[in-house]
Formats: C-alpha cells, structure tokens, sequence
C-alpha cells in the first residue's frame, strides 16, 4: 500500500498526514494540453485542476494512499466530484474550509480537522494521538522557519536566489516520495542558502503574483533581465508565512489559527484589508521595483484580485503588467515582447 498521500490547495494541514505515518505529496500539476480533462470536467475550469486530473488519468503520479482536496473553489469542487472514479487510487476526502478568519472560522475549521484525520486514519486506528500530531506540528514548523530564514536572505542580498531556484526548491521540498526524501528537506534549502551567487548586472526586483504562478513564467521573467524576489502565490510563499504561535492546547484549534491567520488568499472574502497588508509587507521588505501578475484563465478569484492589487499598486506608484496564461507552458511567444517591454521601462537593457 502507498504511504503518500496527495495534496493541492495551501489550506491543506499537512501535519495530519505525517502524524498519521503518510508522506504528503503536493500535486502540482503538468505542463501541456489536458485532453482527457477536458471530457470530464467542463471546458470553463481551472486548468491547474485540469491539469492536476490530467497528470491521474495519464498515470503521471506515484501511486497514492488517497487525496485530501480542500473545497477552496468552485473548481476544487468539481475535481472532488470526478477524482474518486478517474484520479490516481486511493481514498477522496474533501476538506471544507471557511472563507474568513474569526473565532468561529477557527472553531468550524478544527472540527473538519478532526474529521479529516479521522478520514485518513490506517484501519484499526480510531483517533489519532495528539503527542504524534504536535510532534508532527513541532517537525513542520522547523521547515518553515528555515524557508523564511532563506527569505530573510532574499529580502537583504542585493543579488539573492531568483524565483526559478526557490520555486523548484519549493516544488522538491513539496513532493517526497518516501519518507527518507522527507527527512532531507534541509538539503535543498541550504543548498539554495550557500549556493555560489554570480555577479550579474542589477536586476529589476519583481514580486510575482497570482493563484498559481507557471513556472514557465518565472523561467521568462528572468531569462528577460528580471528578478523575482518574492512569490505571491499558493504555491509559492503564502504556505511559509503562517505566524507559528506557541504549541500548546487543542492541536486542532492550533492548527485551524495557524492555516487560516496566515497571509491570505483570493477566496478569503473577509481578509481584503489584511491581503493589502501583506503586500505592502512584501514590497517593503524585498525592496519590490515592478508587480507581474498571473491571471489564470477561468479563475474567478484571480481576476477580482487583480482589480485590488491594481488599486494598491497605483497607490504605491509601482508599475503593474498583467499576463492571462491557461497553465499549459503554452504562453511564451503572447509574453515575451511584453515582458520585455515591461523590464526595459524598469530598466532593463
């Protein structure tokens, strides 16, 4: 049987699966064309969420124990809906998870928890022990600070690691496949951390943002004369900043606060003043020069973001260039010549 137990959306507490003996597996998708999607879900959708289903039906993931899918967006949904009969094996549970954070977001959002690890318990174990789960808490929490230790070093380096090298650090770190990879995690962020930096002519800093940046983006945006600093997106920083609190009490209720109080997302429709917050967070810490955003195609969420973040950009006299891209790495030759236009106002030569 399969120890890994695959994961998609940021809200997704994956202490659960390590305190329960599984190996969390992010799935992140695939670049390409997702045809056999496309018959299963309609043609309007996410294409991460297709591409995630496209990656099951061509058999591209590692065989999985099961898949938590958190019921982030409509998109989410309607992947819960097909994956039991067309996804990569396994047990489907489906993660509720609220919309704004308050106590009786925290409250509701424990009580899932606890169903989830219910849900996802090996037969023959009713209750998960709570030693393991704060252990389990403990083991992640020592993860994250050595990543926001590396975004220390990125916000202070006048030439730091570029978003290509951390994201497919990020991307490494988030998809073990077994336990022993797990263990290694600080392998790839000190190599990011000591890795020999090259003197190269300054670059633009740039904050990348969007629900889910491609990297095929990132890989553009500095092969331009950019540099991406900082990622604002569900698989780039957001699952690093969380403000850890001290470990004590319901581990439930710790880990609802912990999820749910770290930066938000789109969806959190009660956060917006606190989503503003953390950009302008972002842009002072990391020295940001210029703003590209991502705008996933059929993305609800994306597109009412960006009319905020363009709000707040104008506010900050920071230039914004917004690129639409369907996640299928398809986007270079619509891209190029605006982000090369883009950079040279920033003043790249």
């Amino acid at each position: 049987m399969s120890h890994l137990v695959g994961w998609l959306c940021h809200y997704t507490p994956v202490e659960i699966f390590t305190a329960l003996g599984y190996t969390p597996y992010r799935l992140l998708g695939r670049e390409g064309n997702n045809p056999r999607a496309a018959t299963y879900l309609v043609g309007n959708l996410c294409p991460y969420v297709q591409s995630c289903l496209e990656a099951a039906i061509k058999q591209e993931l590692p065989l999985l124990a099961g898949v938590v899918i958190a019921r982030s967006c409509n998109a989410m949904i309607h992947l819960a809906n097909v994956w039991p009969h067309y996804g990569a094996g396994g047990k489907t549970v489906v993660l509720d998870v609220p919309r704004r954070f308050d106590e009786d977001a925290v409250f509701y959002f424990s009580q899932n928890l606890r169903r989830l690890a219910a849900e996802l318990a090996p037969p023959g174990e009713r209750q998960l022990n709570e030693e393991r789960l704060w252990a389990a808490i403990t083991w992640w929490e020592e993860q994250r600070a050595a990543w926001r230790e590396l975004l220390a070093c990125r916000a202070a380096w006048e030439d730091p690691p570029g978003g290509k090298e951390i994201m497919d650090g990020l991307a490494r770190w988030q998809t073990p496949l077994n336990p022993q990879e797990a263990d290694k995690w600080e392998t790839v962020i000190t190599r990011l951390t000591r890795q020999p930096r090259v003197k190269t002519a300054r670059r633009p800093r740039l904050l990348l943002a969007g629900s889910i940046l491609p990297r095929e983006l990132i890989t553009m945006v500095e092969e331009c004369g950019g540099l991406s600093v900082f990622e604002d997106s569900c698989n780039g920083m957001r699952l690093l900043l969380a403000p850890a609190a001290r470990a004590e009490g319901d581990p439930y209720l710790y880990l609802a606060r912990l999820y749910l109080g770290g930066p938000p997302c789109p969806r959190m429709v009660g956060d917006r003043e606190k989503r503003r917050q953390y950009w302008a967070a972002a842009v002072d810490r990391f020295r940001i020069q210029g703003i590209i955003y991502h705008a996933m195609k059929f993305c609800d969420a994306a597109m009412y973001d960006y009319i905020a973040l363009k709000v707040f950009s104008e506010k900050k006299g920071l230039p914004l260039l917004r690129l639409d891209g369907d996640f299928s790495g398809g986007n270079r030759g619509q891209w190029q010549t605006r982000l090369e236009a883009f950079l040279e106002m920033l003043g790249v030569e």
